[in-house]
Order: C-alpha cells, then structure tokens, then sequence
C-alpha cells in the first residue's frame, strides 16, 4: 500500500534513494546514475545551500557554534565543523537538529520539479536517507557498500584527513548492515570501476523496463535509453558507418571490383571494433 502511493505521488517517476556510509561509494554510483540519464538531488548540496549566508539555517547554525566556524569571506568553514561534530555527538545531533529539516523541505522541492519536468528517474542522494524518513519518499532504496579500511584510506586521499579523524568520522556513523533491511538493491564497491559500473547498468536496464516512454518522443526516449546502456556498442556503430561510407564515396573512381570494395568495407568494420575497444579499454 505504501508503495502504491509513493509511486501514485510520483507519478510515474521512479525515485531511487541512494545511501551508504561516508566514502561508500554514494557519489562515483550517482554519477554513473547521472550518466545513464537520471536526475541527481544531492543532499550534501543541498546542505550546503541551505547553510549559505542570508539563509535562515545559517544564522542557527552560527548561534549554536560560535562565529570561529565562519571563514574569513563570511561562509561555514564545513571542515572546521565537521572536525568539531564528528568528535562530539551531541554537537552532531545539534547540527543536525538544525540543518535535516531545511535540507528535507528542499530535497522534496527540487523532487516534486523534477517529476513536474517529466524527469524519469530521480536520485536522492543522501547518507541520512533512512534516519530523516526521506526513504519513504522513495521507489526503491540503493545501498553502496565498501570495506571499512576502503572507506579510511577514501577519506584519507579525498579529503586529507589522517587516519584518526577519518575513523572518527565511520564509528560517527550507523553499521553500514543497519541500512540493509530496507534495502531494495545493495551495491558492492568494493572492486574496480568497472565492476561497480556492470552492477548498476544492471539495475538500470532493470528499472529501464518499467519505465513508460514519452507521450511526445517515445521512440527517441527509447532511442537514447538503448544508446545510454550498450554506449560501446553504439560506438562502434557509429564509428563502422563512418569509415564504410567515407571508404565508399571515395575508393569509387579507384578502378577496384565489387568484391575487393566489400572486403575492404569489412576490414573498416573490424577496424572500427578495434578502435572502440582500445578507447574502453582501461
């Protein structure tokens, strides 16, 4: 029944909430999201847009912290407080007091946009999906996973932290197996990018079923849909056509037989797979 009417308030638009512990993995699985062609909603920007001077978060957030948090051009320094929170978890659960209701009001803003705008699927990125209830806003939920030592050496590299503090920051933070009861699909980025890439094309081509096409392009949504999930093959394809034709127009006055020309055309088609292959390969 709940999924009923979360999808009857979508109407129509599959809504993913993307969740994982800190350095799982969240934003590497949305952009690969993104470039299949869903619409991203980031909570951690969104955070930082409802922190920005002028709104009214700001204000508490500065009253409740003190004004050594505030940069020298006026802005939350978000590494000074996050150092300062993640040491302390009643500052955590302050800071949080204060900023997930202005961060869920906006997220369900932009949410309702982007179903208004026809956007098909729908990501709410957010390491707080499950706590703050956003969840059930959501179609399905994703959960990205990665080994704790994973997640240290991530924030290590990413952010600079020693390894102290980037632990500090995990333990601050649920069991990454307290997130799988309400999962629909869990993502293991444990591997390489291209392991993690496969396992999300695989959802995709999933949900992708479901989806209904465009009342006013349907085939050109169906078009770009097979396009976003066989990207090599279409490469190839396009590639091949090109040296065909090219090959064609120009080897017509070369005195060749029809059987040389057609061998040759083959060999551009091979060749083209080659070429398609070096560039994929990583």
């Amino acid at each position: 029944m709940v999924h009923d009417q979360t999808q009857a308030a979508n109407r129509g638009t599959i809504v993913i909430g993307l969740t994982g512990a800190i350095a799982a993995g969240k934003s590497t699985v949305a952009a690969m999201l993104a470039n299949l062609g869903a619409c991203i909603i980031d909570a951690d920007d969104l955070s930082r847009l409802v922190m920005q001077p002028g709104a009214p978060t700001f204000d508490q957030v500065l009253q409740e912290f003190g004004p050594e948090i505030v940069t020298g051009d006026g802005k939350i320094d978000r590494a000074k407080l996050g150092a300062r929170v993640f040491a302390d978890a009643a500052a955590l659960s302050r800071l949080e007091a204060i900023v997930h209701p202005a961060v869920l009001a906006e997220a369900e803003t932009q949410l309702r946009a982007g179903v208004a705008h026809g956007c098909q699927v729908v990501v709410l990125e957010a390491i707080k999906l499950l706590e703050s209830g956003l969840h059930r806003r959501c179609s399905e939920v994703w959960v990205v996973t990665a080994p704790r030592e994973q997640q240290v050496q991530r924030l290590m590299e990413t952010r600079s932290l020693p390894r102290a503090e980037a632990e500090l920051r995990i333990d601050a933070q649920p069991a990454p197996e307290s997130r799988f009861p309400l999962a629909t699909v869990i993502i293991d980025n444990s591997g390489s990018p291209e392991q993690t890439r496969e396992a999300v094309e695989r959802e995709w081509r999933r949900i992708s079923v479901s989806l209904p096409p465009s009342p006013t392009d349907g085939g050109q949504m169906n078009l770009r849909k097979w396009i976003d999930t066989h990207p090599g093959f279409t490469m190839w394809v396009a590639l091949a056509v090109g040296m065909v034709l090219i090959f064609w127009f120009t080897s017509g006055d070369a005195g060749m037989r029809l059987s040389q020309r057609l061998f040759v055309a083959l060999v551009c088609v091979l060749l083209a797979g080659l070429c398609t292959w070096i560039v994929n390969w990583e």
